[in-house]
């Protein structure tokens, strides 16, 4: 048996130890877009990117607090310092710590199939009724910038499911949507007819007709952005962990019945 004032001694250090842990772990404030899932979830707390978030930052024993936001207002709590953190996020676009590569949207306009549009590049939109995401026309480069500014009929709204029953009720030519995104709306829209819970008037034989993706963008691939260095480094120690033990794939698989997409290569 150890000594009285050695097993104290030790019991101390441990307490320390535990305390000094605590202290480092912090809970991160996360600003996120409130429509985007599959890849984030907010009526369950769900989705790629949240479980990503979760598991890469708990490495190092910090938790997330989710802050479901217009994508615009999330930029600007960023920069105001209201939240820790911004998810989707290209280098430039914000004053922060920049993580590694998360993943990869492919983000595509879409039309009607029975409206027959061609659409080969950015160029084809420019006569077209089209509703977009907020900040598409930052994201998606100069030459689509420049196409927003020449078309009046171009708007963006920041509840993406609206994008859905304005396509099919043609009010819109085009959608400019990441593809997993539209089809979880599309599915959660034929959902609600079923069930006579829709509140936009669109019926179930709207939602029958047939769409094509133009994908005239490249992928956009995202990092997340942060205030602390110290808090960016420990999510990018911890993606790192994800990756390297499976459950950066994990998460993907978990994914596959309602996501296209593949895990981003690591850097």
């Amino acid at each position: 048996m150890l000594p009285k004032n050695i097993l104290t001694s030790y019991l101390l250090m441990l307490t320390c130890f535990v305390f000094s842990a605590q202290l480092r772990a912090e809970q991160v404030s996360i600003g996120i877009s409130f429509s985007i899932p599959p890849w984030v979830i907010k009526e369950t707390e769900t989705g790629l990117e949240l479980d990503i978030l979760k598991e890469a930052l708990s490495v190092k024993g910090h938790t997330i607090k989710a802050n479901y936001l217009p994508l615009a207002r999330a930029f600007e709590s960023f920069d105001s310092g209201l939240v820790d953190a911004v998810i989707n996020v290209k280098k430039g676009m914000v004053k922060g710590f920049y993580s590694d590569l998360v993943v990869s949207f492919q983000n595509c306009a879409i039309s009607l199939t029975g409206s027959k549009f061609v659409i080969n590049d950015i160029n084809d939109l420019q006569d077209k009724r089209i509703v977009a995401f907020q900040r598409a026309s930052t994201i998606l480069g100069q030459d689509f910038n420049a196409m927003t500014r020449k078309n009046t009929r171009y708007r963006e709204v920041s509840d993406q499911s609206l994008q859905v029953k304005q396509l099919f009720k043609n009010r819109v030519d085009v959608v400019i949507s990441e593809r997993n995104i539209f089809k979880y709306f599309h599915n959660q829209s034929q959902q609600e007819s079923l069930a006579g819970e829709s509140v936009f008037v669109i019926t179930a034989a709207d939602l029958k007709q047939q769409v094509q993706y133009h994908c005239i963008f490249p992928p956009s691939h995202y990092h997340y952005a942060f205030t602390s260095e110290k808090i960016r480094d420990d999510f990018n120690y911890g993606l790192k962990t994800i990756r390297e033990n499976g459950l950066y794939n994990k998460i993907f698989s978990d994914y596959a019945g309602t996501i296209e997409t593949t895990p981003t290569p690591q850097p």
